[in-house]
């Protein structure tokens, strides 16, 4: 529900090379991915393939369903069980609260809304005789300091929304708790009532609006996402997209909100979306930040062969493993699916396949690892939970 802290050739470049995965459109010269991925090997890309072989192995036995690893805008591995495949839509859990993001963002934009720091209770008159409620932005609803009580201890809050006849006005009746602004509280409440004011000022459902401003643009067609009873979608879950389409969204955060010669995001959105507003430390001793539904964190030292210098990375998360982590300096991007309780494991896998990255340049081809990418693919295609 919620995702806190789920022997083919083909032309590259002047050369034919064998892939392990499934060939997307590549006629096309374009540098973008709308019509589908560019495929690349690892190694044209300056990653070893052996060690993106042991990554497929590892984490094959840890309730991952699909990878892919996306380095200069190139497919150069992907990977997918028994229960899922290529064009096969899955559930994104919280991940879904990184493109209600992006549709705020879209919306200032085309000054359907004129700041963050508009009123909610502007909205939602009901909030208007709340002392604290009355105080709550749009920028504390989205960056998850809305003060509003939600009590995310076994879900209770969200399953009591879920059962409620009308979610938004379970979610304007919470009391309030804690001034706006003064305490990170995750909350499906808050990215529900983000949809529900999407649609008062866009005059249609949350998908509607992603179609055309989002969705559209980047060629993304295989898409659901629900509604809650009164048929707004729902602003904090219950989206589905095919892993390679998760990719496109983390490519044009990537790219800074640019998509071919459209401008989709704004560049400072962007900015905005993944500066960090709250820092929160982990169980695994480390540390990290929420944005405006995006994750944030710098990487240790020494991930990088070569190289002696932290990463800034970003990342849309739900719960499972599902994510979408964008490393802007190295030019990567690596979406995963899975189902686990190890909320470590995406992180573990994200920083193996740092490990694959070797030169900023080609590499020389390598065959026999190259080879043994091939058969990790296939033997990630067999494995059942």
């Amino acid at each position: 529900m919620s995702g806190t802290p789920h022997n083919t050739f083909i032309q590259s470049d002047n050369k034919t090379i064998s892939t392990p995965h499934t060939i997307v459109n590549t006629k096309s010269t374009s540098d973008w991915p709308t019509e589908g991925w560019r495929t690349s090997t690892p190694e044209a890309q300056g990653m070893f393939s052996g060690t993106l072989a042991k990554t497929l192995e590892t984490f094959s036995s840890k309730q991952v369903h699909s990878i892919a690893v996306i380095r200069n805008g190139h497919l150069v591995a992907e990977a997918y069980n028994s229960s899922t495949e290529a064009d096969a839509p899955q559930d994104m859990k919280s991940v879904t609260k990184s493109i209600t993001s992006a549709l705020v963002g879209i919306a200032l934009s085309e000054r359907k809304l004129i700041s963050l720091d508009q009123k909610v209770a502007d909205f939602f008159p009901e909030l208007a005789s709340d002392p604290l409620k009355s105080r709550m932005t749009i920028k504390h609803v989205l960056s998850m300091t809305s003060g509003t009580a939600w009590d995310n201890t076994d879900e209770v809050s969200s399953t009591e929304m879920m059962y409620s006849p009308d979610w938004v006005q379970y979610i304007l009746e919470r009391p309030g708790h804690v001034e706006p602004g003064s305490l990170f509280n995750y909350s499906n409440g808050d990215a529900h009532l983000l949809s529900a004011l999407l649609h008062k000022v866009t005059g249609e459902p949350m998908l509607d609006y992603a179609k055309s401003r989002l969705f559209g643009p980047l060629g993304i067609t295989e898409v659901s996402w629900n509604d809650d009873p009164q048929g707004r979608t729902i602003g904090a879950w219950a989206m589905a997209l095919t892993l390679r389409d998760m990719a496109k969204i983390g490519y044009l955060y990537m790219k800074q909100g640019q998509w071919e010669d459209k401008t989709i995001l704004p560049k400072t959105w962007i900015r905005d979306s993944v500066q960090l507003r709250t820092t929160l430390n982990y169980s695994n001793g480390t540390q990290g930040g929420y944005g405006l539904y995006w994750w944030t964190k710098t990487l240790p030292k020494g991930i990088v062969r070569g190289s002696k210098k932290p990463y800034d990375i970003f990342y849309a998360s739900g719960s499972g493993g599902r994510r979408i982590f964008v490393v802007p300096e190295l030019q990567l991007i690596v979406a995963v699916t899975a189902d686990s309780n190890d909320v470590d494991m995406p992180e573990g896998l994200l920083l193996q396949v740092l490990q694959a990255i070797r030169s900023d340049k080609p590499l020389p081809e390598n065959q026999e690892n190259f080879a043994k990418l091939e058969q990790a693919v296939q033997a990630f295609k067999l494995v059942t939970e």
